[in-house]
Parts: C-alpha cells; sequence; structure tokens
C-alpha cells in the first residue's frame, strides 16, 4: 500500500534497517543492559529499529496509535535528542514528537498497553525507560470529515517543511509520511487533480529526506510514486536521477535527468548532474573495455 512503503522512509526516521536475524537479535540480547527489576526476555522490533525489555507487564489489549494522548514516563540521560519531556510524568500526543530519537519512542509505544513499564534499547544509543500509564485513544479516520483529513495533511506538510529547512530530515520524513497517509484517506480515488497534487508533493518532499539519509532505494520508489501522479513533477524526476545514480543506475539516471532538460532546458543542475552521470558511465565503460582486454589477452 502507498502509505505503509511511504513510512517506511522516514522508517525512516525510525532506523530504516533490514529484518534482522537470529545471530544479531542474540547478539543484541548480550548487549541489552539488565532490567532494573524482572521482566522477560529482550523483544526486538520487526524492523529491527529498537529492542524492548518488558520490566512490568500491563493490562488488556489496546495500544496507542498516532495521535492518542498517552501519559508517560520517558526515562532519559542528560543532553538525549528528544523532542518528548523526560524523566517526570507528560501527557504527549503520540507522533508529534521531532527529536531524532521520538520515532523510537512512538514505535515502542504503539506496541505497550497501559500500566506497562519497559526498557528502550536504540543501536547506538543507551537505555531509555518507557511507562504508559493511559492513553486516550485518537479519532478514527472514519470519525474526521475530509477537510479535516485535508487541514492536518497540510499542517504536517509544514512542519515538516520547517524540520527539513533546520536540518533534520528524520523528523522532516515523519511528517510527510503522516501528512501523506492523511491526504490518501483524505482523497477521492482515483484522486482529483488538486489531491493529486499535494499527494505528489509529499512522496517528492518523503524522497528528498530520504536521500539526505542515505535511503535511495526508498527515495526512487516516492519519486516514481510522486511522478505516476503528476508527471511534470520536476523536483521527483530531478531527486529520481539523483536515487538512481547513488545507486549506480546510471543509465537510469541519465534519463531521468534527460527528461527535465527537455522540459526545463534552463536547468543549470539537471545539466550538471547529467554530465556528471555522463563522465562516470565513461569511465565504468573504460575500465569494462580495459578490463575485457586484459581476458582476452
Amino acid at each position: 500500500m502507498e502509505a505503509a512503503e511511504a513510512a517506511n522512509g522516514p522508517s525512516a526516521a525510525r532506523g530504516g534497517a533490514e529484518s534482522p536475524g537470529v545471530g544479531r537479535e542474540e547478539d543484541q540480547r548480550e548487549n541489552f543492559a539488565p532490567p532494573s527489576s524482572g521482566g522477560g526476555l529482550p523483544w526486538m522490533s520487526p524492523d529491527g529499529a529498537f529492542t524492548k525489555r518488558v520490566r512490568q507487564p500491563g493490562v488488556g489489549l489496546d495500544k496507542p496509535t498516532p495521535g492518542a494522548q498517552c501519559r508517560v514516563l520517558l526515562e532519559a540521560p542528560p543532553g538525549a535528542p528528544l523532542g518528548y519531556p523526560t524523566n517526570r510524568w507528560a501527557q504527549l500526543e503520540l507522533g508529534e514528537g521531532d527529536g531524532a530519537w521520538d520515532g523510537l519512542v512512538d514505535a515502542c509505544l504503539e506496541t505497550m498497553v497501559p500500566g506497562e513499564q519497559a526498557e528502550l534499547w536504540a543501536p547506538g544509543g543507551p537505555v531509555l525507560g518507557l511507562s504508559l500509564a493511559s492513553f486516550a485513544p485518537a479519532p478514527e479516520p472514519w470519525q474526521l470529515c475530509p477537510a479535516e483529513k485535508w487541514a492536518l495533511a497540510r499542517q504536517h506538510k509544514e512542519r515538516g517543511t520547517e524540520k527539513y529547512r533546520a536540518g533534520e530530515p528524520g523528523a522532516a520524513a515523519r511528517r510527510y509520511a503522516r501528512a501523506l497517509r492523511l491526504a490518501i484517506a483524505a482523497g477521492p480515488a482515483p484522486p482529483d487533480a488538486e489531491h493529486a497534487r499535494l499527494r505528489a508533493d509529499l512522496h517528492a518532499n518523503l524522497a528528498a529526506c530520504q536521500l539526505r539519509l542515505g535511503q535511495p532505494t526508498h527515495a526512487a520508489r516516492n519519486c516514481t510514486k510522486a511522478l505516476a501522479l503528476w508527471p511534470g513533477h520536476a523536483k521527483a524526476g530531478y531527486r529520481r536521477g539523483l536515487a538512481r545514480a547513488t545507486m549506480n543506475d546510471l543509465e537510469g539516471a541519465a534519463e531521468d535527468f534527460r527528461g527535465l532538460l527537455a522540459a526545463e532546458p534552463g536547468n543549470a543542475a539537471a545539466r550538471r548532474e547529467l554530465e556528471r552521470v555522463g563522465r562516470r558511465a565513461r569511465e565504468r565503460d573504460a575500465r569494462l573495455a580495459q578490463a575485457l582486454t586484459k581476458l582476452f589477452s
């Protein structure tokens, strides 16, 4: 599904790792800090972004989803890159944090039930304590009218742009992904021109974040979706060319840059990248020819 794949980007936002194998899980269990009291074995999220160990089980089956109002105690060391309040009980809206680790906290909270206390370990970071006292569920999509979804999508798009310009591509990607889910839910199928342009912009913006996060495959996929919705989307065409070049798909990258130059002959950035891709292709072909000459000489 489009929304699910889009969210993989800033999966981005939650780590963007491949699903780990058994060996990696065992390694992380060995490195996981012991719980302060009791608890079961550590559990790794399916995407490998974080490991959780339950210190105290909660009650019930209901878990919070993005937009839920959660009563949370987040224990973290000083200076941790978190936008959520730390080391005190606080009310937070799940999904509203823009700190570097807030996406991991969100992901962990989505696995918790009221009363649960857990330890959260993110690769490269310390163990965080996370307790969920209670939560008020977010409105279901069917409870929001299209105009409300549309307005929320635009708000998240604007916040994403602010975060991107501030040099925070991970936080921006989370905002764009959330806006995209709302835009898809709000618009007709197939989308009309206004909805199609908004969704194309969000896919292209998400791709820009993914390029900066080192996720060219996801970026190329989102650019392709943007171009399917809005074939003349210049930024999507340019960014897909960058993504393809990063993946060494030099012919595909050249095709994107040539297509953009056909529509915008004065696009200096596209011309520069096309020349760069051309040089790389010639150097590659020369190396291949030299190798073949040695092989058959």
